[in-house]
């Protein structure tokens, strides 16, 4: 009997386990799967799925980097009496990359698979945009990372993945040249590597001393086209507009409008405006320009005079100051003038050939611009003859009309029917 009683409870024994286990399942499987997919979810896991055969349980999903996956499978190995086999385990990482923009730096995050393509991503993009910095620092790679579909390295500037951040990097043309003293100094992002050379060539060419500095201005074919991107014509404006002294500055952006400052005569004034017509089309140029007789009245002009420097200074103060004046409509030096001009022609004699001396009328920017030229020009011509008449030489005398300035102007002369002397 006791026997018959032992063989029916060890054949009862796993048809009770069986039907405990049921009914264990039956009650908390539908929790056990409610709290694993609200572990994962909590974790940052999309599309989670939570697969429960009595105490193994199978997971999958997306996680959206190593770290947040791991705090999902830590999660759900806290979740008893739950087992998951390692096999069992299918939560994938994609890769992701984000940029936000610094200043002039663009900081890259997210993850990549183990390989080389962080470096081949910051090359591309600083190809794209030279003049910013590409900070990698936060984009990091892991072996179980892994590419979504469609994006296959080594990426390119058309890959779908990397697009949104590329999309957001397109900027305008702009260009902006200083002219000091010592440098000239291009800044600014162009859309193409030909009309910067250009425009590095063109101001070397005038630059004489002055060192030409283009490593502040970029080119890259992301830069929006621009209408004033136009090499030779551009290139000629800048190589006239920076061939006189400084300081002065030239600025164009995508709206095509120019931006002029600096120091100039009436006649420069017309010929960079001309120059730039066919660059900027209809636009309005804003020119800010002070406007001055002649390129000898320029702040920084440079004597160019043979003769030792303190023979320069003194002949400078000697003629500083000597204005000779005529009379309304004639161009016969008045005897006082006479005068004036026969003192100081012994000092311009003691100079000799090596002097270089300009004479220069002043127009009288009231009259007609044709009859005030004609007369000027008599004017400067009886002064250079009135001296070489006294003994000084010919050789390195030009006379000259200078282009008229507005009354009032600091520049203006203070009499406009006036002859003035200047070293070339």
């Amino acid at each position: 009997m006791r026997l018959r009683l032992c063989l029916f409870m060890l054949i009862l024994l796993p048809v009770a386990a069986g039907v405990h286990a049921w009914l264990f399942c039956n009650d908390n499987l539908r929790p056990l799967t409610d709290e694993a997919m609200t572990r994962l979810k909590a974790a940052g896991v999309r599309n989670p799925v939570v697969s429960i055969r009595f105490f193994d349980m199978a997971v999958s999903g997306e996680a959206p980097d190593p770290p947040a996956r791991q705090r999902a499978l830590d999660s759900l190995r806290t979740l008893g009496p739950l087992r998951m086999l390692p096999d069992a385990e299918r939560i994938h990482v994609l890769a992701s990359l984000g940029a936000r923009q610094d200043g002039n730096t663009l900081r890259l995050s997210g993850w990549f698979p183990e390989g080389d393509e962080v470096r081949n991503v910051r090359g591309l993009l600083s190809e794209l945009r030279p003049d910013l910095v590409i900070d990698t620092a936060d984009l990091h790679t892991a072996g179980l990372v892994r590419w979504p579909e469609g994006a296959k390295p080594p990426l390119s500037a058309g890959s779908a993945f990397l697009k949104p951040i590329i999309d957001t990097l397109r900027v305008p043309a702009e260009l902006h040249i200083r002219a000091k003293a010592d440098a000239i100094v291009l800044t600014g992002l162009l859309p193409d590597t030909k009309l910067k050379g250009e425009l590095v060539a063109a101001l070397a060419e005038v630059a004489g001393a002055r060192v030409v500095d283009p490593a502040a201005l970029k080119a890259s074919p992301h830069v929006f086209p621009a209408a004033f991107a136009k090499p030779e014509l551009l290139a000629a404006f800048v190589r006239s507009f920076f061939s006189v002294p400084p300081p002065r500055s030239f600025d164009i952006q995508s709206d095509g409008i120019p931006h002029l400052k600096g120091v100039a005569t009436r006649q420069m004034e017309s010929s960079w405006l001309a120059l730039l017509r066919p660059v900027t089309g209809a636009a309005k140029v804003d020119a800010q320009f002070t406007l001055v007789p002649s390129l000898y009245h320029f702040p920084e002009y440079q004597i160019q005079s043979r003769l030792p420097p303190e023979t320069i200074k003194t002949l400078r103060e000697e003629l500083r100051g000597v204005v000779i004046v005529f009379d309304a409509g004639s161009a016969q030096i008045p005897p006082l003038e006479q005068t004036k001009l026969a003192t100081l022609a012994p000092t311009l004699l003691a100079a000799g050939p090596s002097l270089g001396l300009v004479i220069g009328a002043h127009p009288d920017p009231a009259g007609p611009e044709v009859v005030e030229k004609n007369i000027g020009k008599a004017r400067a011509d009886a002064v250079h003859s009135f001296l070489v008449e006294q003994g000084v030489p010919a050789a390195d005398i030009s006379a000259v009309v200078f282009d008229s300035v507005p009354a009032g102007s600091p520049s203006a002369p203070a009499s406009p029917r006036s002859v003035e002397l200047l070293i070339k």
